[in-house]
């Protein structure tokens, strides 16, 4: 028992994880992925977000070397510089996303405004930190971090822009900071100095930390090549399928228009209850499960749910998940309404057809094709004898034992034998029902 507890308690903690991740860094929380700007959108959002936990890492960073024993007094200032700086900068940032979620101006300067600040940001640490021993590599990997940030963007012009200027400022540091650059020159010509500089192991370092620099650049750029790519594809798949959603329920919604008003005259209530409860009757008399039955008692009245689908016609104006799934539902309620429909008008059918002398084999055998499943027969078979029994345009109410004769002579082909057997065996039953309705 309690390691059940544990594993609940352990699967209720990582669900509240994965929700807190999908709220702050879900690329797709609640958005519409055919709207590039609500995109962007979000996207400025997760990396804003990406820029707070990164400006925290930089802090303790700071903090970390202000308590030091060789720490100096530049760097107390500069760690109680960043507070304020960091608080400014995802302020600024704040503001400008959520300035005009719509605006796609307001977004893309929000964009490079923290793509700058991820790869100036990651310069400048590296710049305090690349003189200690210990802080040089970690922070050196922050630049390589900042194109990682950036690539999250899946921008393809804003991942090269950043690229060049990064390369820039990668060989700048790597002349100016990681080797001095000026003390090697050592007064000696451009002349002088190539070849010396060339055969120098600092000169091989800095080759392949450059090259390994643009062959990592070349692969996020692949990747972030693919991810656009595959994003584009997926968003023009999903405007394919809303205009086909659309044009779909509208073509279902005009199709049930008409299949639910050309048959008014077979929603009735009173009629629908009498058939209902005389089908729950005769399966349970023909031995039927009480699935079997309650599956019957569902069917017999699901026409009469057409209320539930009219927004179907006349209420969609949005495509998005929640209502293709809403439309899904409905579509597969409307599927149902139809058939039950199709059930009635096949008793309307055959009942009329017999009291008009006009059915034939082609006719029994058009109407044996349609719904045979026992469970629409012994429905058909209630509803034929509560139509035979009620007034109709076409006809007058016959009495019961005139019913009952249609049923062991003409009638009886259109039903299980043994069904018919069991409806005539409790006849009296089901007169006393409808009599009593």
């Amino acid at each position: 028992m309690d390691n059940k507890k544990k594993k609940r308690k352990f699967w209720q903690i990582k669900s509240l994880g994965k929700d807190i991740f999908a709220k702050y860094f879900g690329f797709e929380q609640g958005i519409d992925i055919t709207n590039d700007v609500l995109v962007l959108y979000r996207r400025n959002v997760v990396i804003k977000n990406i820029v707070f936990l990164s400006n925290i890492m930089y802090t303790i960073i700071l903090f970390v070397l202000s308590i030091s024993s060789q720490s100096q007094v530049t760097d107390w200032v500069i760690t109680v510089l960043a507070f304020p700086i960091t608080y400014v900068i995802n302020k600024l940032l704040k503001t400008l996303i959520h300035l005009d979620h719509n605006d796609k101006t307001k977004q893309s300067v929000a964009m490079y405004v923290a793509a700058f600040y991820i790869f100036f940001s990651s310069v400048l640490i590296y710049a305090r930190l690349y003189t200690l021993e210990y802080f040089e590599t970690g922070a050196y990997i922050l630049i390589y971090y900042a194109i990682v940030v950036i690539s999250l963007y899946q921008e393809k012009k804003l991942l090269s822009s950043s690229f060049q200027g990064l390369l820039a400022l990668l060989t700048v540091i790597h002349l100016i900071w990681t080797y001095n650059f000026h003390g090697l020159v050592n007064g000696q010509s451009l002349k002088e100095f190539m070849p010396y500089f060339v055969r120098l192991p600092e000169f091989g370092d800095i080759l392949l930390r450059t090259l390994l620099f643009i062959l990592f650049y070349f692969v996020v750029y692949a990747i972030v090549s693919m991810g656009q790519y595959m994003q584009e594809e997926r968003k023009k798949e999903l405007i394919k399928r809303r205009q086909v959603q659309y044009d779909f329920s509208h073509i279902v919604g005009d199709l049930f228009t008409v299949v639910f008003s050309s048959s008014y005259q077979l929603m009735d209530k009173k009629h629908a209850y009498q058939v209902q409860q005389m089908s729950e009757k005769l399966a349970d008399y023909f031995g039927l499960s009480q699935e079997q039955i309650k599956n019957i008692n569902h069917y017999a009245m699901i026409h009469l749910k057409y209320h539930e689908i009219r927004h179907l016609l006349d209420d969609i104006h949005a495509y998005d998940e929640k209502a293709y799934d809403i439309l899904k539902s409905q579509t597969e309620l409307g599927s149902q309404i139809a058939k039950r429909i199709q059930l009635a008008q096949k008793c309307e059918d055959i009942a009329r057809a017999h009291v008009e002398d006009t059915a034939n084999e082609k006719f029994l055998k058009e109407m044996l094709s349609i719904q045979p499943e026992i469970e629409s027969q012994i429905i058909l078979l209630s509803d034929l004898y509560i139509t035979m029994r009620s007034l109709r345009s076409y006809k007058r109410p016959m009495s019961h034992h005139v019913v009952l004769k249609h049923f062991q002579k003409e009638l009886s082909a259109y039903f299980d034998y043994d069904l018919k057997e069991r409806f005539l065996k409790f006849n009296d039953e089901f007169e006393e029902m409808y009599n009593n309705f």
